[in-house]
């Protein structure tokens, strides 16, 4: 009897105990789920996504995010990923109810009888966790995990629960979510993953940083292993596919975010637009897709123009010496080296570092990143004179040793990548010594007929985030006279008005203070046509001309193309391009000429759309045959301004287009005659030569580019516009009018051509010995005289530029 008391009371205690216990459970439980998050919170679930930029053909140009995250509806997660995922985090996730209790004790024992530690944690305690708790290590935080993972399942179905954590759970190297971890290792989307690449996304979650792939492969390479025969376990592989898994290597190819590298300046412009319209969460967390207006053809041309024109001027000038020093020669110059070219790897197009590890009259040798070792041959450094001054170079470079001396770390580049060295033997072989460029420089090309900007440069590269095409303003030079002669065609004058260029004495009341402009040449010519005023840019006409304007109505006139009257002083140096502007701002004025007269702002952002692919902005294009995007809803209503508003008659528009032409076949631009189609333009040079411009345009593309220091410093006597940046604009149209159906300027209804004498600017008599062909205004042409048989300026060529007798063009009469 003493025995059954025992097992009797033994029983009682037993149930009483297991009552109290359950008791007490449900009591904590229930204390806690009152202190639990509201889940239906993730019934709202709005992902941080990326925010991308795009050029016009679709090149992603920037990704801007605080998490990288590509959102995937469950529809698009192929069953085989979702698989691998069951398979090493939840394999009972279609049997339980939130939590698996089975798990739960078979950790617990883990825990409490051996030194390893177990969880148990489900797919949907996982969401729980991630979405709605801590990470903190408590039982309550676990209690609450249990309590809210039971809630979730009886709110939402299995499918939602997985495209929750499928998309927000990190799977480190900086990705959220599969479909953003398989772009980020892999570079492919969630449907191209193999079953080995599968297995080891799936085996992330657990420790993202132990099982990284990128800095501890082996680990996992394990880790992925392991997972792939749980799948195969599961019946969710073959043995054969889980073998052959196995069997393969771990092989990555990391993608990161594309951070600027195509187009930096531009895809920067474009981000602190969204930043200004939409605020930082909208631009960091809102998944906003952007299109642009940028052809990546055209900024590669671009990029390309802006590099070999600031290495010529940069050559010019001199060598400035080595950019380092080795300190160990034979021990350390392998691993300095891969330093400098990681430091420099976005400028590899134009040059790489190296080290000179010896020096002969002949050649230097030298060692490049991959342990190589390659020549410079004399001919690769022949220009390297030492640098003095702008104005100053060394003596000839006679031997290798009078510019290099072993030790030295240098920037070089392949003879074939360069030309200039087509005769050296086996050049492909060979390098030439370069050096990064201290002059900078700037591009902005923009459609005539819309205003979208096709390409931009900001400056030599992407080192400094200063974009010298919209936030640098500087002085234009004589890029500003055509706005002063416009204003005087709109007054009444010809491009056949004589004005007198004669010496001009400007006097402030003190006569020490006197200003004295002078042409480039420190010539006069007497009376001239307005025409060749504007073609040889000469300052003195410009200054009478403005006098006779008068500088506030320039100002007044300019003042309409988009420039900020305040960048405009009133004094007549402003006709002389005493002003600053930017050069996207002075790029567009130009455009105007070009289209007919109708100005309408510069533009980079086509469209933008929402997470959802709704259209939340759209720009409108200004002209009525421009085909533009689908009629969908916007944001923003047009503005005034993207209508396009008329600054001049189309008269006008075209009769400075005829003399900017004229620029081009006989005055400061001929070097533009290069790109082979109808273009005008005009160079602008600032005192001293501190800074050099060229703006002009072909009937579909206006271009402007400018060259200079960024602390403004003289560059160079003959530095001018011609020299320094009109090669650079050449260079750029020739590449991007090359596969452009050739078309000429529209010449309107309201003009007439009349011949007259070229000297005078009136109508050919028996005594003329040039005419020329000139553009008129109806009813403003000359009507007497008579036909002159002397030479004739202004036949039209085949290319649909106005050829005239070589012998004229360095005569100064015309």
């Amino acid at each position: 009897m003493r025995g059954k008391e025992i097992l009797k009371w033994l029983f009682v205690l037993g149930f009483i105990g297991g009552i109290s216990g359950v008791l007490l459970l449900g009591g904590v439980f229930a204390y806690f789920s009152t202190q639990v998050p509201d889940f239906r919170s993730l019934a709202d679930y709005r992902p941080s996504l990326i925010t991308k930029v795009y050029s016009s053909n679709g090149e992603i140009l920037g990704e801007y995010a605080r998490e990288r995250r590509v959102y995937l509806p469950i529809t698009d997660i192929p069953q085989d990923l979702i698989n691998a995922f069951l398979a090493a985090e939840d394999t009972s996730f279609y049997e339980h109810h939130g939590y698996d209790m089975k798990g739960i004790l078979r950790a617990a024992l883990v825990n409490v009888f051996t030194d390893r530690k177990q969880g148990a944690s489900t797919i949907t305690q996982q969401v729980a966790k991630t979405f709605l708790l801590s990470n903190e290590r408590t039982y309550k935080r676990k209690i609450k995990e249990l309590i809210l993972a039971r809630r979730i399942e009886d709110a939402f179905s299995k499918n939602e629960i997985l495209e929750l954590y499928l998309n927000q759970i990190y799977l480190g190297n900086g990705a959220y979510g599969v479909g953003a971890a398989a772009l980020a290792y892999f570079g492919k989307s969630v449907d191209e993953l193999t079953v080995g690449e599968r297995a080891m996304l799936a085996g992330l979650p657990k420790a993202p940083s132990s099982y990284n792939p990128v800095y501890r492969p082996a680990v996992a390479r394990q880790r992925r292993d392991i997972v792939v025969r749980r799948m195969e376990t599961e019946g969710f592989i073959t043995k054969e596919q889980a073998d052959e898994a196995v069997a393969s290597d771990l092989v990555l190819r990391l993608t990161p975010m594309a951070n600027g590298e195509k187009a930096p300046f531009f895809a920067e412009h474009v981000r602190r637009e969204l930043l200004d319209r939409y605020g930082e969460n909208a631009l960091y967390e809102g998944g906003l897709a952007t299109l642009t207006t940028l052809d990546m053809e055209l900024q590669r041309h671009a990029e390309k123009a802006v590099q070999t024109g600031l290495r010529s001027y940069d050559r010019r000038h001199g060598w400035r010496g080595p950019v380092g020093r080795l300190t160990a020669l034979t021990l350390d110059w392998q691993n300095r080296i891969k330093d400098e070219a990681e430091k420099y790897r976005h400028l590899q197009d134009f040059a790489v570092p190296a080290a000179v590890l010896e020096v002969s009259d002949a050649a230097a040798t030298i060692g490049l990143e991959n342990g190589t070792r390659a020549q410079i041959p004399l001919a690769g450094m022949t220009w390297a004179r030492k640098y003095i001054d702008a104005t100053t170079m060394g003596d000839r470079v006679r031997k290798a040793s009078d510019v290099l001396q072993a030790g030295d770390i240098v920037f070089v580049q392949r003879m074939d990548k360069n030309e200039g060295f087509e005769k050296v033997p086996d050049r492909e072989k060979k390098y030439s010594l370069e050096q990064l460029p201290a002059v900078q420089g700037a591009l902005v090309a923009i459609d005539v007929a819309t205003g979208a900007v096709k390409a931009m440069v900001g400056g030599f590269d992407s080192s400094s985030d200063f974009n010298r095409a919209v936030q640098a303003k500087r002085q234009v030079g004589s890029a500003f006279k055509p706005f002063v002669y416009a204003a005087a065609l709109e007054q009444g004058y010809t491009p056949a008005s004589i004005i007198l260029d004669a010496p001009v004495v400007l006097r402030s009341g003190d006569l020490d203070d006197a200003w004295k402009p002078q042409n480039y040449s420190a010539k006069v010519y007497g009376p001239s046509t307005m025409r060749l005023g504007l073609e040889k840019s000469r300052n003195l006409m410009t200054i009478r001309l403005a006098q006779d304007i008068g500088i506030r109505k320039i100002i007044d006139f300019a003042s309409r193309f988009g420039f900020d009257r305040a960048d405009m002083h009133p004094n007549l140096a402003t006709a002389l391009g005493a002003s600053s502007l930017s050069l996207l701002d002075l790029t567009a004025g130009y455009r105007v000429f070009a289209n007919g007269g109708v100005y309408s702002k510069p533009y980079l952002i086509e469209r933008i759309q929402d997470a959802t692919g709704q259209v939340i902005w759209q720009h409108h294009p200004v002209c009525s045959s421009c085909t533009g995007l689908d009629a969908t809803p916007t944001q923003s209503p047009p503005s005034a301004e993207e209508e396009g508003e008329r600054l001049v008659t189309p008269e006008i528009a075209y009769q400075m287009t005829d003399m900017l032409r004229g620029v081009v076949l006989r005055g400061t631009g001929m070097r533009a005659r290069a790109v082979g189609r109808p273009v005008g333009g005009k160079t602008g040079t600032t005192n001293d030569y501190i800074d050099a411009w060229f703006e002009g345009y072909s009937p579909t593309l206006a271009t402007g580019v400018w060259v200079g220091f960024d602390q403004p410093q003289p560059m160079g006597n003959s530095e001018t516009g011609s020299r320094a940046a009109l090669p650079i604009w050449v260079e750029f149209m020739q590449n991007a009018l090359k596969n452009r159906p050739k078309a000429d300027f529209t010449i309107p209804e309201g003009v007439t051509f009349a011949r007259i004498d070229a000297v005078t600017g009136k109508p050919p008599t028996a005594n003329t010995t040039q005419t020329l062909l000139e553009v008129f205004i109806k009813g403003t042409e000359p009507t007497t005289g008579s036909l002159a048989t002397g030479r004739v300026l202004g036949k039209r060529g085949s290319d649909g530029n106005t050829e005239e007798p070589a012998n004229l063009l360095s005569q100064g009469i015309y």
